[in-house]
């Protein structure tokens, strides 16, 4: 098989880790359905019910729904195709609410002189797909200049954001999530970055300032919206799953591939492969693409194939593709992609000594006197428990 795949790739779990029949047999036939359409219903050896849920679990329920109402198959149940409309159309309308809230705060924030990029999930949504329902997510990143932090949080606590209890550190997460509840009783959730990713290796790889003289504009959400350039997009849509996922690909993540691959010319995806060649993460653009073009046929032009089946082995970021990673793993990874011992330190402190704040907040307890007596015994239950869950493989 082209480049380096490997079991990993298939999805037998849905985001909450619950089994799915047939799930690596079930993930071929949804994405053979999105790249040619529709066979015969009973090639499928599935219920109905368990065609939904797969729909719903890869997150191609609106795909799926665009696809069986082009082609309009005539042995398939009438309840699949009707359940299906049903959620699509119910998907369309949340859509709606989410752009409309999307487009106010990035206003809000370009008033503040802060343009954030968008990048992921939402950006492909209005950038990539045919209609921005398609692409379901759970928040909208944005990445900002880290000078702007402080000024980020103020507009989006006067637009009704609060806060998560989130483990925060210079060097751990990078990142802060806000999340409201409007008027209609709809979550929106935003992550603000101020660097791509929360493992070391990575976190530097694109700036702020490298995406802002690439970015394009979006004009679905506002006259000032911004998400990643093409190139960009194609790379931090490769390194999502492995990066911050563990290399576990779900269905949806790989289509964002293929679509983001498949707009580009030669010439562009012979730039691509310099990209990736000069962030020294070719080897796992190499086996993200060889999914993609496993799963959808994604046309890679003879240089770029050439070039990604001479990837190297000795990238730091090719440990990545290792199976089987864990906690222990991830943090080992980020310890070796810090290069001053310092840093290295400090990472250390993050980890097992989280903010007392963030502490008081995650057991509930208010600042005060009391709190600050219970802090000790809250620290060592988390590192307790925590030291269970790395010795289990729970972590």
């Amino acid at each position: 098989m082209l480049f380096r795949t490997s079991a990993s790739t298939t999805c037998s779990q849905n985001r909450r880790g619950l089994n799915v029949p047939n799930a690596s047999r079930f993930d071929g036939d949804l994405a053979t359905l999105l790249t040619v359409g529709a066979g015969r219903w009973d090639d499928l050896r599935v219920t109905p019910a368990e065609f939904i849920d797969a729909c719903a679990t890869w997150d191609v329920t609106g795909l799926v729904h665009e696809r069986l109402d082009a082609c309009q198959p005539v042995d398939w149940p009438l309840t699949v195709r009707e359940t299906l409309a049903s959620r699509a159309r119910m998907h369309a309308a949340r859509e709606l609410v989410h752009r409309k809230e999307t487009a106010n705060v990035l206003k809000a924030l370009v008033a503040h002189q802060i343009h954030p990029i968008l990048f992921k999930g939402t950006a492909l949504a209005y950038d990539v797909y045919g209609a921005p329902y398609l692409r379901p997510r759970s928040d909208t990143d944005l990445l900002i200049p880290r000078s702007h932090i402080e000024a980020t949080r103020h507009v989006l606590e006067v637009l009704g954001y609060s806060s998560t209890v989130y483990c925060d550190g210079e060097l751990l997460f990078c990142q802060f999530e806000f999340q409201k509840k409007d008027e209609f009783g709809i979550d929106h959730a935003l992550d603000v970055h101020w660097k791509i990713s929360t493992q070391s290796v990575f976190a530097d790889l694109l700036t702020y300032e490298e995406l802002d003289a690439q970015a394009r504009s979006v004009p679905a959400l506002g006259p000032h919206a911004r998400c990643a350039g093409p190139l960009h997009a194609l790379l931090l849509a490769c390194l999502h799953p492995v990066m911050h996922h563990r290399n576990t690909h779900r269905l949806i993540w790989i289509y964002d591939v293929h679509l983001l691959a498949s707009r580009l010319s030669e010439a562009e995806l012979d730039q691509f492969g310099e990209l990736a060649t000069s962030k020294r993460v070719l080897a796992i653009c190499a086996h993200v693409l060889a999914t993609a073009r496993a799963r959808f046929g994604t046309f890679l032009p003879e240089p770029l194939t050439r070039r990604l089946n001479d990837a190297p082995d000795d990238e730091p970021s090719a440990v990545y593709l290792q199976q089987d990673r864990r906690w222990p793993h991830e943090l080992s990874s980020n310890l070796r992609g810090l290069t001053r011992w310092r840093d290295r330190v400090r990472l250390l402190r993050e980890v097992l000594l989280p903010a007392p704040a963030y502490m008081l907040r995650t057991y509930g307890h208010a600042p005060g006197t009391l709190g600050t007596l219970v802090l000790p015994v809250l620290y060592l239950h988390r590192g307790l428990r925590g030291g269970v869950n790395v010795l289990t493989g729970r972590k």
